[in-house]
């Protein structure tokens, strides 16, 4: 069970994972998601159900209504969306009970870790929960931990009531009613990049156990099969273009579906990358800042005709292996990271939501009204790109691209630890 995008594509690799492996499995989104999901591929649920079983895989979809209407501002108003998600408990239990005799009974729920009504349906339905953090253990520790944090001092409650909080309060209320309802945790990281099992069994407040099964995208990347799903509308043109770009010389940039800046700020970025004089591929939505549409620079585009492109959004795993890509301009989003370390890419980071403060792993300003100069970020994107710094990264990340393709593949962490557990199950 899971609710957006950033969550939907590591639970889909790891249900294929599982599915792999033998288990039949439901996968259940919200009927926004699913909508979306299904008219950005141009499909029905038929004919993805239909795919699923032509690679060998027991798939079933499903969704449940999340009580919002049509028109709601889910991705923005993340503080409703989560109160209304904690009300669909009675809707899933139905939707699972209801009869069914083409498929096996539910016997496990793999609940996203977001997802608290999962724990009252597990209890009824009398099967384990096993919560999925799709975030790295370091976040899920501090988030599950909040309450104590909070009674120190270390977390101001000013800060957990601010929307770019790296507690929001929301999180915090979760966490303190529903921390301990769990037969098992998994973490979408690996041992090597954020320590062996203790690191993991630290969120194991009720003695379950705890396991890093990540990079959960990877494995399926090195098969060949991509199983990225999306919300939003792809444009695979950009590859040609990479095509034709000489061999790490691209900086990527992309800061999700949520994260971006003001509009000043957004000048200043782009002036800084046409600055920089290096090729760049930019993600760039500019219809969900500050609510209203917002424009690049005039004559930005014609400026930068021919060593850049900008498109609205694209299939990031995919861009992150091109040889042609050499660096990436990223929010510090969990899954974003993963993929990035997984296909060996440097990154720049640049925060701007909630956990990925953390993943940063140094200090940060959280201050969101802050004005980050062109001539600054024409800098950072020299170093990255150009100098010893950057090319001191590239060792570094291709180190640990090697580390993250031997935890998955057999005998590695974290291909033994998806191993006890399926054992387990």
């Amino acid at each position: 069970m899971n609710f957006a995008q950033g969550h939907v594509n590591p639970l889909m690799h790891f249900a294929e994972l599982l599915a792999m492996r033998g288990f039949f499995i439901t996968f259940v989104t919200t009927e926004w998601i699913d909508q979306r999901l299904l008219k950005e591929a141009s499909t029905d649920a038929a004919a993805r159900d239909r795919e699923a079983k032509e690679r060998g895989l027991k798939f079933r979809f499903l969704s449940v209504p999340d009580g919002l209407t049509p028109d709601h501002g889910r991705t923005t108003e993340l503080g409703e969306l989560f109160l209304v998600l904690q009300n669909m408990g009675p809707a899933l239990e139905n939707l699972l009970t209801a009869a069914d005799t083409s498929v096996p009974p539910i016997t496990c729920i793999v609940s996203d870790s977001y997802i608290s009504y999962t724990a009252e349906v597990a209890q009824n339905l009398g099967v384990p929960r096993v919560i999925f953090w799709t975030c790295c253990t370091a976040k899920s520790l501090a988030q599950t931990n909040a309450n104590v944090l909070l009674s120190q001092g270390h977390i101001p409650v000013t800060d957990i009531l601010s929307p770019t909080s790296v507690f929001p309060a929301f999180l915090y209320v979760y966490f303190t009613r529903h921390k301990n309802i769990a037969d098992y945790l998994l973490v979408n990281t690996f041992e090597e990049l954020e320590g062996r099992k203790e690191a993991q069994m630290g969120l194991s407040v009720n003695g379950c156990p705890a396991l890093a099964v990540g990079p959960v995208s990877l494995p399926n990347f090195l098969q060949g099969e991509n199983t990225n799903v999306s919300m939003l509308e792809e444009d695979n043109t950009c590859f040609r273009w990479l095509d034709s770009q000489p061999k790490q010389s691209v900086l990527y940039v992309s800061f999700g579906r949520l994260a971006v800046k003001f509009e000043r700020q957004l000048h200043e970025l782009a002036l800084g990358l046409e600055a920089s004089g290096f090729p760049f591929l930019w993600v760039l939505r500019l219809d969900i800042a500050e609510g209203k549409s917002l424009e690049l620079p005039e004559g930005f585009k014609e400026r930068t005709k021919d060593r850049a492109l900008v498109v609205s959004w694209t299939k990031q795993f995919q861009v992150l292996s091109h040889p042609s890509v050499g660096g990436f301009f990223t929010h510090n989003g969990w899954n974003s990271i993963l993929e990035a370390i997984s296909m060996g890419v440097p990154m720049i980071g640049w925060s701007y939501f909630s956990h990925q403060f953390i993943n940063y792993f140094e200090g940060v300003d959280t201050d969101e009204s802050k004005l980050v100069t062109k001539e600054e970020l024409e800098n950072v994107v020299k170093d990255l790109m150009e100098v010893s710094v950057g090319k001191k990264l590239q060792r570094n990340i291709a180190m640990y691209r090697d580390v993250a393709t031997k935890a998955v593949m057999p005998g590695g962490s974290s291909f033994e630890n998806l191993k006890a557990f399926v054992e387990d199950m």
